[in-house]
């Protein structure tokens, strides 16, 4: 049985044998034998393989892939297409997009690593500009035109700072924005019902993009990082522990409302430090205190916990007017002034507040809907998560009892359960969102909390009420409370940051196997071939060629610029860039933190440890957040918002529950009847009823006594306020010294409009017109608050 290879007559084989029992200078012999035959080896597979070395290097560290790219020029927005979607799908929105008013410059690629066509976006400076004074973006004004936040318009570029070109003035998270809301300003026309077909049809005034990117007819749609600016947030954001959160630098990469929520998250958990310190130590002096004390410090924890998220969440809403007033966010528009959200229906007619035309849906549908289908559909799932989690708890308590064994068994089918009812109910709630049909994103995103909080609080505290008031076992809460709090942090943070991490490394070792040593440049479609393509399209249909499907210049000029990475092949960024996850917003981040906040102000007296728990998961959340944002995720497009919306009133809604049961916790656990042994039930309820009242009244005060905004806030908007009407003044005074007073104006020329003639045109002409400049700052505005300094 002894071949060639692997026969007692091979050298390398005895050498081998012989190593067993060998002198220190044979071991040495022998290592450099097997390192000659390494090298040689080496040498052999880079001979046969040129690419080998270069391509083992990107496999061992994929990563690296994100930093070499070749940088994509002159794009904003990247959209990317599903594989396979028919070329005539491509040519049609290509013509809309670049045949939309403003003007877009759109560049079709392929992409080498997927076999995906994608379009490159970006838009000229005079087109961003007239995009930021349709959307009323808010820039800082020069001091000496009364400084502060004020709605951009074109014509008074020059009194804002950094006005010197549109580079300047917009950032790179602003021209996104800008961009996507001229993609999703493209409507269909009438004819244009049946061009996506069978994917999509669409309906007269629907915006296109929004209705493409929902039905997959667009895969994904992302705006581009920003290099230098991204590598310097991972240094002073990520990679850093204890030092504070760069919010301005967030806020001007990532938008104000991701900002906003890592803001929340530093001040909740900033917060938490109160109460996990003062668990830690009720925690510790449980055991040496007598059993009179530990009631009465039990009573007083409960009550501290729930004052202490009172006091929290106001502080909180002080913090964010300042933040909101420091990023130009605190005035928003009107409701009726702001555009409606992409994916809203309804009949095109023109607005009676701004003339423009716009979908238009009656609001008693959406209120007939919301009672006669929405409501129902809500109580019948809660009622089913409910009942659900009851039979399993019962069964689970029947198991532990009868069987003893295998009691992981229901304990297991109880999570999956879980898990399975709010991935469908999730699906059920946004399916009724859609239906209802809301006008602004505000407040679709609004509703959709109402709907996902409250199958959330059932689906997450169910367990936690069937032993705390059905069961009235205090130590299986305990358990079962540290068991939930700990479990669902971890595998949290894993699935969150650890294992998009690990699934994005082996898509880009994937695309290193694929570009750089499997895919044939030959099999992509050329510039020159796309161009041809879609110039018999046009000729055909009588459009002028100019229109042509790939800007061949650019390409030639990106590739020749740029150096290869492997060989003579080029990967860009946006190629990398579609490969990264989707930051699917803040939603479920919340979702986990409201969570979370219930568990520690709900329970936390059977479970003094909860806050310190929550401290530590909240400390590792704030950078697993910021590394999935820098390092894992597609950049997001950014928003602009106030605050942190309807999870506010979320959270006050939880610390009233909290009040309710932390009272009937006191008195179901015992202390009351142990603090007062001769009082009866009846006086028992009176006593837990009157501490509640009491409770609540004090919330109610302190919401009361706490003002939203600080003094120092409101006499600094008093003071810019102040400087705007001086600016105003002197702006108005030349005009003023020359007008004649009342008793100098005939009566006759009261009723006719008198003009002044100067008595010196050339300089009058000039100061007049400068005058004029200054004054059409004011005109029709409404004066915006500065930035926090």
């Amino acid at each position: 049985m002894e071949g060639e290879d692997g026969g007692m007559g091979s050298p390398e084989k005895e050498d081998y044998e012989s190593s067993s029992h060998s002198t220190p200078q044979e071991h040495r012999s022998f290592a450099e034998f097997a390192k000659d035959k390494l090298d040689s080896a080496g040498r052999e597979l880079r001979r046969r393989l040129p690419m080998a070395g270069q391509l083992g290097a990107h496999l061992m560290h994929p990563r690296r892939l994100l930093l070499h790219s070749t940088p994509t020029q002159h794009t904003d927005v990247v959209l990317i297409f599903p594989k396979g979607l028919p070329d005539s799908m491509l040519l049609w929105l290509l013509q809309k997009l670049r045949g939309s008013r403003p003007r877009l410059r759109v560049c079709v690629r392929q992409h080498a690593s997927s076999q995906c066509s994608a379009f490159y976006i970006t838009a000229d400076d005079d087109v961003l500009l007239q995009t930021a004074e349709e959307m009323h973006l808010p820039k800082l004004l020069k001091p000496e035109f009364g400084g502060g936040y004020k709605e951009f318009t074109v014509r008074d570029m020059h009194c804002f700072q950094k006005s010197s070109t549109a580079s300047e003035l917009l950032n790179s998270q602003e021209r996104a924005a800008l961009v996507k809301h001229v993609l999703e300003s493209a409507r269909a026309e009438p004819g244009d019902e049946h061009a996506l077909e069978p994917a999509l049809t669409l309906r007269p005034g629907q915006s296109i993009v929004p209705a493409c990117v929902s039905r997959g007819v667009v895969a994904n749609m992302f705006p581009l990082h920003e290099r230098s600016a991204l590598e310097s947030l991972r240094k002073k954001w990520v990679k850093t522990l204890f030092s504070p959160q760069p919010l301005d630098e967030i806020s001007e990469y990532f938008g104000v409302k991701i900002a906003m929520y890592f803001a929340w998250l530093g001040h909740y958990t900033q917060s938490l430090t109160i109460p996990a310190a003062v668990g830690f130590i009720f925690w510790i002096w449980l055991g040496t205190a007598n059993d009179n004390w530990k009631d009465i410090a039990y009573v007083l924890f409960s009550l501290f916990n729930v004052l202490w998220a009172c006091v929290y969440l106001e502080t909180w809403k002080r913090y964010s007017n300042v933040l909101a007033y420091k990023w130009g966010t605190l005035d928003q528009r009107d409701e009726l002034l702001v555009e409606p959200r992409p994916l809203f229906q309804g009949e095109m007619s023109t607005s009676a507040v701004t003339g423009r035309p716009e979908p238009q849906y009656a609001a008693w549908r959406r209120r007939a809907w919301r009672h006669t289908v929405s409501f129902p559909v809500m109580l019948l799932c809660l009622s089913v998560a409910a009942a659900a989690t009851c039979a399993f708890l019962r069964a689970q308590d029947w198991w532990d009892t009868n069987i003893v064994y295998f009691t992981w068994i229901p304990r297991a089918f109880l999570a999956i359960i879980i898990a399975v009812e709010e991935e469908v109910y999730a699906r059920i709630a946004r399916w009724l969102n859609d239906k209802e049909n809301y006008r602004l994103e505000t407040k679709y995103e609004n509703h959709l909390i109402v709907k996902i909080a409250l199958f959330q609080f059932v689906n997450s505290f169910m367990s936690l009420f069937y032993i705390a008031f059905y069961l009235q076992d205090m130590d299986k809460l305990k358990e079962q409370l540290a068991v939930l709090l700990i479990t669902r942090q971890v595998i949290g943070n894993l699935k969150e940051s650890a294992l998009p991490y690990v699934i994005e490394n082996l898509r880009l070792a994937k695309i290193c196997v694929d570009v750089f040593g499997a895919i044939s440049p030959s099999k992509i479609p050329t510039s020159a071939q796309l161009t041809e393509m879609f110039e018999k399209k046009t000729n055909s249909s009588g459009e002028p060629p100019e229109n042509s499907l790939v800007n061949g210049t650019a390409e030639k000029d990106d590739r020749r610029d740029s150096e290869p990475l492997v060989g003579q092949k080029v990967i860009h960024q946006a190629e990398l860039e579609s490969q990264l996850f989707k930051y699917e917003g803040t939603f479920a981040e919340y979702l986990e933190m409201l969570t979370q906040l219930g568990h520690v102000v709900l329970f936390s007296s059977a479970f003094p440890l909860a806050a310190l728990c929550a401290l530590v998961n909240n400390a590792a959340e704030v950078r697993a957040d910021a590394f999935k944002l820098c390092h894992v995720a597609q950049r997001p497009f950014g928003e602009r918002v106030k605050s942190i919306g309807s999870w506010q009133h979320a959270m006050e809604a939880m610390v009233g529950v909290a009040v309710l049961v932390n009272c009937a916790l006191i008195g179901l656990s015992g202390p009351v009847h142990r603090l007062l042994p001769d009082a009866t039930p009846a006086q028992t309820v009176l006593v837990i009823v009157a501490l509640e009242h009491v409770v609540l009244v004090i919330v109610l005060a302190l919401r009361i006594a706490i003002p939203e905004i600080p003094t120092w806030l409101a006499t600094e908007m008093a003071k810019v306020e102040f400087q705007r009407r001086e600016a105003i003044k002197n702006a108005h005074a030349p005009l003023m010294s020359e007008c004649p007073s009342q008793d100098d104006v005939r009566p006759s020329a009261r009723t006719t409009p008198r003009t002044i003639t100067p008595t010196t045109p050339k300089q009058n002409d000039k100061s007049t017109n400068a005058l004029n400049d200054k004054k059409k700052i004011f005109v029709g505005k409404i004066p915006e608050i500065p930035p926090f300094s």
